[in-house]
């Protein structure tokens, strides 16, 4: 023992301004352990310093306080006990005593160790003196606040049940009730160590016919120490006065009860007694041959009524469990059987773990669809599933493959059942968050075709979402969502540049504009406004990776720490939009990039304006000019007042869904000429600069057309509709010349036809 450290304690003791006085050092044996009384001057008010102590609560004008130092002080906290006569009808009183008979006083909310080394021993002395003086006021509750249970949070056995549900089974009338109990025995040396027990929702009859099949107990997890089974729960409650007047309690007594005597006396204290003495009776009559063999541990909840709400605000019942072994020839009877005070343990369920997110109160949280449960779905679903918000639909047609292991969110079955890893992804995840007790639908198809399908696609993408997630990475995904009418706001999420970059795209209302538009955007800024992002997008990529003779998988080859990463930060940002909600007028693109050690991103939020939607005059394409194309075109416009000007257009294609994407503009060459009623393109160093665009998002961008205005609104002249046959500049056909005029856009399609090749014949 470091007796020093307890030498310099003592010290620091005499120079607190509480204490009054430090008895002498008391060393065990060897020196492992110390301890010494404090007595700390308590301010009680000058109407009770006469008598000498607190009327309230009897904590006297200087109070005794020992502090037993463990052998290993200063690594553990020291322990405070109070005199043995101290007054354990208090909040914040711990439900054990010392050896000797003295209470303890729960002084700190949280781990004595944790707050000595956060304080340091003046802290703790400082939460000591506070503690004392509340004490003495009656101000250890604050019944502002609500009633604060009785701490339960030192004992080894446990009972997990959803608090509401208890609560609501208490009536007016008082009672009982059976519920059916699964639990989890440890044991040590052949003794049980302590019990883990889970409460089932709903009555339960208890016969001579189904009492047999409802106490049972089996080995578990290839461990012999540790056994499942299953038993019975009895709650109970009081009722009503004659008056008609709620039978309450406020006596606050800490956790006591050790045997059978003890466990009754309470029940009477809490008017419970009847409720459990009925119970005890139909259980004597039809379990007393279910138990000639074994012992089973039998719960009791004694439901008590409070005269205040407690601190959660949700019921002024209070729950407090109990955890017996009954067994042969005895069934509670009076006497001193053991009796293992229980903690309660809230079920999971999504409040519970939107509170632990740190939310207040989880209210109707959206529903919404995954596409892909894939590395990056499994992920994002199981944070926001975490948080209470997962996914009620989920998409993907592909099985899982142990390759799959390295980066998925579910882990591998060990044993005999590992070919059930080789499920479809959707159904497994899908499984994996009924662990979170939150429900969702797999649906084990193509998104592509799903989305052209009209019934499935309106239950899975409909409007009555709050969003599809697409975490797919898939192109087609895409543009088979960009066509489909009636759909939910579409958010992507993908990762870029070998998982380097990271991207969230939201869609605006309406989807417009939609995520085609937005990952083309994506890409101008990410040739544009990021740093670094060119050189990472032409250094990495997917790349063919084997995962069996002869088999292989494109994906990008990364870490699960990598790719956690980027996933956690998607899950917050997606996780914030659901709280605050979507963008209410436009969409936004995030970017995020890795740090050149691979441990931090920096991300950037860029909103997107709605896309301006012009409809071809030949073709009947779109042309779907971004936000920033416009406002490019429109200051080039501003620029040249009084002639024509023009430039270049870039963007991307969809085949698919006949769309021209226009997400940037190049200025026009300077051999360009401009004139009151022509603009004529120039070529001088034009082709290097659209190339160079291009390969800077390794071809995702590229010229799509040209544009120039008119200063009269006025449609497309006889010279446009000759010269939209001939863009020399266009990378892909079809390509579109669009015309802005003072009163909108206007535009024309250039699609030319391949030429026939030798020997063709039309048919």
């Amino acid at each position: 023992m470091d007796t020093q450290a307890v030498r310099r304690a003592i010290a620091a003791a005499l120079k607190h301004p509480c204490v009054s006085k430090v008895g002498d050092v008391a060393w065990n044996d060897d020196h492992r352990g110390a301890a010494t009384e404090i007595a700390f001057s308590v301010a009680l008010p000058n109407e009770w310093r006469a008598a000498g102590e607190s009327p309230e609560s009897g904590v006297r004008l200087t109070e005794r306080v020992r502090f037993d130092f463990p052998g290993d002080y200063p690594l553990h906290a020291p322990t405070p006990s109070l005199r043995p006569d101290f007054s354990r009808n208090l909040p914040h009183m711990q439900p054990y005593m010392t050896s000797d008979g003295c209470p303890v006083p729960c002084i700190y909310d949280g781990d004595l160790d944790e707050l000595l080394h956060h304080e340091g021993w003046t802290g703790v002395l400082d939460h000591t003196a506070v503690w004392l003086e509340r004490a003495a006021m009656g101000r250890l509750i604050d019944h502002d606040q609500g009633w604060e249970p009785v701490r339960r949070d030192c004992f080894r056995d446990f009972v997990v049940a959803e608090a509401r549900d208890l609560q609501g089974a208490v009536d007016r009338r008082g009672g009982m009730m059976f519920r059916r109990v699964f639990y989890l025995r440890s044991t040590v040396d052949g003794r049980t160590a302590f019990i883990h027990a889970w409460i089932q929702p709903g009555r339960t009859a208890v016969s001579e016919k189904t009492a047999p099949h409802m106490l049972a107990e089996w080995p578990a997890f290839e461990d012999p120490s540790v056994r499942l089974g299953r038993s019975l729960a009895v709650l109970a409650w009081p009722g009503k006065h004659p008056s008609g007047d709620l039978v309450l309690n406020d006596t606050y007594l800490p956790e006591t009860v050790f045997n059978v005597r003890e466990l009754r006396q309470r029940a009477e204290l809490y008017h419970c007694r009847k409720g459990l003495d009925d119970a005890l009776d139909v259980l004597r009559k039809r379990l007393t041959p279910s138990l000639a063999v074994r012992k089973f541990p039998l719960v009791v909840v004694l439901l008590a009524r409070r005269p205040a709400p407690l601190m959660d605000g949700a019921s002024e019942v209070e729950i407090c469990p109990y955890v017996v072994n009954v067994g042969p020839g005895n069934l509670l009877a009076d006497g001193e059987s053991a009796v293992h005070v229980a903690a309660h343990r809230h079920q999971i369920t999504r409040s519970l773990l939107a509170q632990m997110a740190g939310e207040d109160r989880l209210r109707d949280p959206p529903a919404w669809t995954l596409l892909g449960a894939g590395s990056l779905g499994s992920k994002i679903a199981v944070h926001l599933a975490r948080a209470g918000r997962g996914p009620r639909i989920v998409v993907d047609r592909s099985s899982l493959s142990p390759h799959n292991a390295a980066r998925h969110a579910l882990l591998p079955q060990v044993g005999e059942g590992q070919c059930l890893w080789a499920r479809n992804k959707a159904i497994a995840l899908c499984e994996g968050l009924r662990g979170l007790r939150q429900k969702a639908t797999p649906v084990a198809q193509d998104a592509v075709s799903m989305a052209a399908q009209v019934k499935a696609g309106k239950r899975v993408l409909g409007r009555d979402q709050w969003a599809v997630v697409d975490t797919t990475a898939s192109l087609p995904v895409q543009e088979a969502l960009a066509g489909r009418d009636g759909r939910a706001r579409v958010i992507t999420t993908y990762l870029l540049g070998g998982g380097k970059v990271g991207v969230v795209t939201v869609e605006g209302p309406n989807g417009n504009p939609s995520a085609t538009d937005l990952a083309a955007e994506c890409y101008r800024l990410l040739a544009t406004d990021t740093p670094g992002a060119g050189r990472v997008l032409q250094e990495g990529g997917s790349s063919w990776q084997p995962v069996g003779q002869g088999c292989g998988s494109l994906t990008m080859a990364m870490s699960d720490g990598r790719l956690s990463l980027f996933a956690a930060a998607m899950a917050e940002h997606l996780l914030q939009l659901q709280r605050q909600g979507l963008p209410d007028q436009r969409g936004a693109v995030l970017i995020g990039m890795l740090s050149d050690q691979s441990t931090s991103m920096n991300w950037t939020s860029t909103e997107v304006r709605p896309t301006e939607v012009v409809q071809t005059e030949n073709g009947g394409w779109q042309i779907r000019v971004g936000g920033h194309a416009r406002r490019c075109i429109e200051e080039d416009v501003r620029r040249w007042p009084a002639v024509e000007t023009g430039g270049v257009l870039i963007g991307r294609v969809s085949e698919v869904n006949k769309r021209v994407l226009v997400v940037d503009v190049l200025p026009a060459p300077e051999d360009s000429r401009r004139a009151t009623s022509q603009f004529v393109l120039g070529k001088q160093g034009l082709r290097p600069k659209i190339d160079t665009y291009a390969q800077s998002v390794s071809g995702a961008l590229y010229c799509v057309g040209t544009w120039h205005n008119h200063l009269a609104a006025s449609g497309p002249s006889d010279t446009d509709r000759r010269t939209e046959r001939e863009l020399p500049f266009a990378d892909q056909t079809p390509a579109v010349l669009l015309i802005h005029t003072p009163k909108g856009y206007c535009g024309l399609l250039a699609d030319v036809s391949p030429p026939k090749a030798e020997g063709y014949v039309d048919s």
